[in-house]
């Protein structure tokens, strides 16, 4: 008998016009672009062809739209979940990197090249970001073991989350990336092992960039 394991499919949301101007979005509730719904149309398509039972979604507009998408897809309707709303940055929300280094100098700076390290404005500090996302993670894990299930939430958030979740050095949070609507997969053993099968799965994305060169 094989070995039962629960599959999550941490997805972030499509693109915003905060995305594509580089701006802190933060807890504000900015809208999907254009190209954020054909994003989110694209990344629904590939759950026709992968098993999910259950879509937990961030409360922000750019998640949850998302996680609707996906669920108009499967029949599945997504449930809003708190612990998965995107980083709170206060005062940062709505300024690009060259405005906040501007605004508030080495403070910024600080916070830039080791966030785990530094307070910032908002929610504070990564370990209050760390915990409120690993609590909602282990709730879902524990009333969906053996299921395949999708959390659709924000780069910042989910990155934090899978360091968190993986054992990893904190320092790893800068070494990743999450494209908007891919898909990162961890698998979580009955032992409970993490393991992690895909980073920033964007094939989706990919193919559909191909089919429109080669028209």
């Amino acid at each position: 008998m094989s070995e039962q394991k629960t599959r999550f499919y941490l997805i972030r949301h499509g693109e915003t016009l905060w995305n594509r101007q580089g701006r802190y979005q933060g807890s504000t509730d900015i809208e999907l672009s254009e190209e954020g719904l054909a994003q989110a149309e694209l990344v629904a398509k590939r759950f026709r062809y992968l098993p999910l039972d259950k879509i937990y979604a961030s409360p922000l507009k750019r998640a949850l739209v998302t996680a609707q998408t996906i669920g108009r897809e499967t029949g599945i309707t997504p449930i809003v979940d708190e612990h998965f709303k995107e980083i709170n940055f206060g005062a940062w929300e709505g300024m690009s990197i060259p405005e906040l280094k501007e605004a508030y100098g080495q403070a910024y700076m600080d916070f830039y090249e080791n966030p785990f390290a530094h307070p910032f404005p908002g929610e504070g500090s990564f370990a209050n970001v760390t915990k409120r996302a690993v609590e909602g993670f282990e709730v879902v894990l524990e009333e969906n073991r053996g299921k395949h299930v999708a959390i659709v939430s924000h780069g910042g958030l989910l990155r934090v989350m899978l360091v968190a979740i993986m054992g990893m050095d904190v320092n790893f949070y800068r070494k990743t990336w999450m494209t908007n609507t891919s898909i990162t997969t961890v698998d979580v053993m009955e032992d409970g092992r993490r393991i992690l099968m895909t980073l920033n799965d964007k094939a989706h994305l990919e193919m559909a960039d191909l089919f429109k060169k080669g028209e």
